[in-house]
């Protein structure tokens, strides 16, 4: 009897490790996704029209399935964005409200940088659990993730400010690169004299492709992004790091290839741009009406200063008096055209779309105008310039996106929403994503 249990247990256990080892041994699909920050999708579908030498994303869009633009998140910035890419979820679900964490009385210093600070599953953590290899190079709420094997995050001890404008800080001290030293273990594949930020990670993300060759890889390209905050979209400037990121994505993509000729690749990006000439200094207004002081550490109520919108946050929302007088300040102010406030969100509206639970109000500029940081001034011009950050209801706010890979043709999604980019990836990678309720797009 005994004799005959332990030989069902022995077949019992060769069949299940049999069988999984027959699903582990299933091919892999391989994974690139480029984000190229700021790049409107006219930046490819009308390149011509705006003087654009781009053969590597011309071709790319020529043959690939792409949207005419992507409708994004409330805010329309860097880090909610990225996430929102990686998560399939609004802010309000993935927890990243901005680019920096909401310190009042020391605006725009703390950038958010930890992976643990994402509150729901990303693709980096559903591939590194069915088994794949990952790794990442400059993509924003990175830092400390134990999903990716090959890390290089964005954050302020490697670029010294915030890509959007914030004048952040870093701990020099603490540990950022996965494995530690990695950033050392490449260094000898870099190109020689003093590089860039978007050089160095272009450096960095063609060492690992070509050392590891990572399964599922995600890369960031911000020049173009800074180059449209100070000089404004297709712009000199903004048009000639089009060209330059153009050139780096066809050594990107060249690398994959080489490793993975049937590799799925994506190009996407995290917003647009629109072009502006004033500011407005959202916390120079509410310290002008005695209601946040940095000089005496007091606030009553502040600007969360998210690019060109900003969230208007109460210190004590159950306080009526306080509450009654930011709506009338910023109400008023929103009647006056020499303020640039263009439209006021209430709280319920701004939950409703997934953006800043504790926001009392939120503001989106009128057209030429961004929100800036400080307590200086109220208004001040800023002259051919750019930013994001407006309510995704703005057509030139939408971002891009355009797939290729094995089966994949062309193919116009038209307008889709940033939701659906990681349930379809998460589709082709065969992995699942809880929190992601958006369907994956047609491919």
């Amino acid at each position: 009897m005994e004799i005959a249990r332990s030989v069902k247990f022995c077949l019992a256990t060769i069949i299940f490790v049999g069988s999984t080892a027959l699903a582990y041994a299933a091919p892999k699909v391989h994974v690139l996704i480029i984000s190229v920050d700021g790049m409107r999708p006219d930046y490819i579908t009308e390149a011509d029209r705006h003087g654009l030498k781009i053969p590597t994303l011309r071709k790319f869009y020529a043959e690939s399935t792409y949207a005419e633009g992507v409708i994004g998140v409330i805010p329309t910035i860097t880090y909610p964005s990225h996430t929102t890419i990686m998560t399939g979820v609004w802010p309000i679900e993935h927890g990243i409200f901005g680019n920096q964490k909401f310190t009042p009385l020391r605006e725009g210093k703390e950038q958010i940088t930890e992976f643990s600070d994402i509150r729901v599953k990303t693709l980096w953590e559903a591939a590194h659990e069915a088994g794949y290899t990952v790794a990442s190079v400059g993509w924003p709420v990175t830092t400390g993730s134990r999903f990716i094997d090959w890390l290089l995050p964005a954050n302020a001890a490697f670029e010294g400010s915030d890509p959007d404008g914030g004048s952040v800080e870093a701990d020099p001290n603490k540990h950022y690169d996965n494995p530690p030293g990695l950033r050392e273990q490449l260094a000898s594949e870099l190109p020689a004299g003093k590089l860039s930020i978007d050089a160095t990670r272009h450096a960095w993300e063609l060492a690992i492709i070509r050392r590891y060759k990572p399964d599922f890889i995600t890369t960031h390209v911000g020049d173009l992004d800074h180059a449209e905050h100070r000089h404004g979209p297709f712009s000199p400037e903004a048009n000639a790091a089009m060209e330059t990121a153009d050139a780096e994505i066809a050594e990107t993509i060249a690398a994959e290839r080489a490793n993975y000729p049937d590799a799925y690749i994506f190009v996407v990006s995290d917003h647009g741009f629109l072009p502006t000439d004033h500011s407005l200094y959202i916390n120079g207004l509410l310290k002008r009406e005695g209601l946040i002081d940095p000089a005496s550490g007091t606030w009553d109520a502040a600007a969360y200063t998210t690019g060109a919108s900003a969230a208007i946050i109460v210190r004590d929302p159950g306080n009526t008096k306080i509450t009654e007088k930011v709506i009338s300040v910023i109400m008023a102010a929103a009647k006056d055209p020499s303020y640039g406030i263009a439209r006021v969100l209430t709280h319920n509206e701004v939950v409703a779309r997934g953006g800043i639970p504790s926001a009392l109000l939120m503001l989106d500029p009128a057209p030429g105008w961004r929100f800036a940081m400080g307590t200086k001034a109220v208004t001040a011009e800023a002259p051919r310039t750019g930013a994001h950050g407006q309510l995704p209801d703005h057509k030139e706010l939408r971002s891009s996106f355009f797939l290729v890979g094995p089966k994949i043709h062309r193919r116009n999604l038209g307008v889709i929403d940033m939701r659906q980019i990681a349930p379809t990836v998460a589709q082709i990678l065969g992995v699942k994503l809880p929190a992601a309720q958006s369907p994956a797009l047609p491919f």
